[in-house]
């Protein structure tokens, strides 16, 4: 069952992720309703993370003043490294003098709990070894847990220049633009500690939402090929795929299940419409929900493609 059904005119909707084909990492949007060193929602959380992935965050160890990076918000400021990716997704405030905690810090803080097992973890929680952690995302399979999980990390691989710098960018479940993916297997998990943030928070129950959205009355030609193609979110309600038409005349089937981008959690309603008037579908959507943003549709025929969000401003919650 999917967890949120995309409106008007995206069509009917199914959960099918088969395989990663025709990868294309975008922006997305992250919620900023916290308050920084305030109450978190495990949501925003992840779409914070994600936005360091997308902004293509790359790995310093000296947490030196000009290597810091901003959050979303671009009010706080975060060493890109992997305590710092921990630190900037949860928004806390603490050491913010040093661009957040370090893995030692997080080892005594008062604001953090051990788990008593990995197989508590929640999304938006983290794991904890000696000078390194990860936040977790989620279990690639929830019915088995030691088939792994899928994690945001920045890990760092070497330091060719002795500045720093090091070849290694911030990553998610959804691979980064250099094809990097945050994957922990089952055995790699039992060197880690599973740690909680105190003001994290599960986001609210929403209500069952019916298989087929009654206002989705078509599909759409979406890669341009000529055939109809189907879009939806993810189990998680945070993934955005597309499944591709691979029919023939009397022959219809559907090729592999393409992610197109992550972050959809915090976008509340969407439409399907040529917003550019360049002849290719784009997507609308609000969030929060005075918030509009447009995706615009850069895909050739077999190739489906969205490009980094534009703002189209706030106050839309008056319409």
């Amino acid at each position: 069952m999917l967890s949120r059904l995309i409106s008007g005119s995206l069509g009917v909707l199914f959960a099918t992720t088969v395989g990663l084909v025709g990868l294309t990492t975008v922006a997305t949007p992250a919620s900023a309703d916290s308050a920084p060193g305030g109450e978190i929602t495990r949501s925003e959380v992840l779409s914070r993370a994600q936005n360091w992935v997308t902004r293509q965050v790359k790995y310093n160890l000296t947490r030196a003043s000009g290597t810091l990076y901003t959050d979303v918000e671009g009010d706080n400021r975060y060493g890109p490294d992997c305590s710092g990716l921990v630190s900037m997704a949860w928004h806390i405030t603490a050491n913010s003098g040093k661009g957040g905690n370090s893995t030692d810090d997080f080892e005594v803080w008062s604001q953090t709990e051990f788990l008593p097992s990995l197989h508590d973890l929640k999304p938006g929680d983290a794991i904890l070894k000696n000078g390194h952690i990860e936040l977790f995302a989620r279990w690639k399979n929830p019915a088995n847990h030691t088939q792994g999980a899928w994690t945001y990390s920045l890990n760092g691989t070497g330091n060719p220049d002795s500045n720093g710098w090091q070849e290694d960018w911030a990553k998610g479940p959804i691979a980064n633009w250099r094809g990097q993916v945050g994957d922990e297997s089952w055995s790699s998990m039992q060197n880690y500690r599973p740690i909680r943030y105190k003001k994290i928070v599960d986001d609210p129950v929403e209500a069952p939402r019916p298989l087929v959205d009654s206002q989705g009355t078509r599909l759409t030609d979406f890669d341009g090929d000529g055939k109809p193609d189907i879009l939806g979110l993810g189990a998680s309600g945070d993934d955005l795929w597309l499944i591709p038409n691979t029919s023939s005349s009397g022959s219809p089937s559907r090729g592999q299940s393409i992610p197109l981008s992550a972050g959809w959690r915090t976008i509340t309603k969407y439409w399907l419409a040529d917003y550019d008037g360049d002849g290719r579908t784009d997507i609308l959507g609000t969030q929060n929900p005075d918030k509009l943003f447009v995706w615009r549709n850069i895909s050739t025929p077999g190739n489906p493609s969205i490009a980094p969000l534009v703002s189209l401003g706030t106050a839309w919650n008056t319409l």
